[in-house]
């Protein structure tokens, strides 16, 4: 039996992100990434994984809320896609909730991938660690048979090796980055934005008709705003849950991280081209309209007015609006017509 504990690694925080009062990496994934590739490489960039990754650019909405939205998308691309852009190689074991036949040999796959990884002081990225979130984890001990981990709000917690998979939500993914892949920068840009591209005309999009992506994902948000306001003018504002008001500010906080990221990675980049220097300014205004949002859901204990509501929703829909023409601007850089 063996054990081993990388007990030096902190939760990752971008530090230049709080002193701008913005809410840094809220994606769970992209924050338990970020956590393992600075533990790995201090100088590691936030603004690079998101920009290179594309979640600066994605959007998910679900028609009632739901945060399952932030993780309805491809995973076996798009997971290991966020690793192999910032440089390295990247494993990824999973198994899907209707690939029961195969839970024990991928549980003993990932463990053996985990435990490799750790005695080579790489913690991994997995999922639903805890909250049905990612997180990183940081050890292991035989004699337990329990993994250390870091839940995606930095919060130490021990995962039984035999619920790894099977923690509440029956899918297992475990991301292990490696070595260096010499991706070239520039391929790793235009992946990045043809990617941008590809979320906003809904190419990237799964067969879930309950959700949205892309464009049209601000025309679900901004549409369930004007419902809860059409409730509130009903005289049924009781009735809209406490978990309805979380979920619309973890939207939010999710979008408004996101599009910060856009602004800042296209500000890296607007050297190159005076169409992303435009993009770039673009988001800006994006992440001003959103800001604002954000601290509406945030700032009241319950919301009950129908005028604030439908204003929220106007301005949703301004921010596609100008994110429309930020798409306009990158694709103008990659010389092809929008065509949402």
């Amino acid at each position: 039996m063996s054990s081993a504990n990388l007990i030096d690694l902190q939760w990752y925080t971008d530090s230049r992100a709080a002193s701008r009062g913005e809410p840094g990496i809220r994606h769970s994934y992209l924050s338990s990434l970020a956590t393992v590739l600075h533990h790995i490489d201090p100088s590691f960039d936030p603004v690079w994984l998101m920009g290179t990754s594309a979640f600066a650019f994605r959007i998910w909405v679900n028609e009632r809320f739901c945060p399952s939205a932030m993780s309805v998308f491809d995973w076996d691309t798009l997971l290991p896609e966020a690793v192999e852009q910032m440089g390295c190689t990247c494993r990824h074991i999973r198994r899907l909730w209707n690939e029961r036949e195969l839970e024990e040999e991928r549980r003993r796959e990932a463990h053996a991938g985990i435990c490799a990884s750790i005695d080579e002081g790489v913690p991994a990225v997995v999922w639903d660690v805890n909250d049905a979130e990612w997180g990183v984890v940081t050890g292991y001990d035989d004699a337990q048979r329990t993994y250390q981990a870091l839940t995606y709000e930095g919060t130490a917690v021990k995962l039984p090796y035999d619920r790894l998979g099977n923690n509440g939500i029956d899918i297992l993914s475990v991301i292990l980055p490696g070595g260096e892949n010499s991706r070239p920068r520039e391929d790793i840009v235009q992946r990045s934005l043809q990617a941008a591209m590809e979320h906003a005309e809904q190419n990237e999009r799964l067969d879930r008709s309950e959700y949205q992506d892309g464009l049209p994902a601000y025309d679900l948000w901004a549409g369930l705003c004007n419902r809860w306001a059409m409730l509130i003018d009903a005289g049924r504002a009781r009735q809209v849950s406490d978990d309805i008001k979380a979920h619309a500010v973890y939207l939010a906080e999710h979008i408004f991280s996101a599009r910060c990221y856009a602004r800042d990675y296209l500000r890296l980049l607007a050297e190159e081209d005076e169409s992303l220097a435009a993009a770039a300014e673009h988001y800006a205004d994006t992440a001003r309209l959103l800001e604002a949002i954000c601290a509406f859901f945030s700032s009241a204990e319950r919301i009950e007015d129908s005028t604030a509501l439908r204003d929220v929703a106007s301005a949703i829909r301004a921010v596609r609006t100008v994110e429309k023409h930020a798409l306009t601007d990158i694709r103008r850089w990659l010389a092809a017509p929008l065509v949402v």
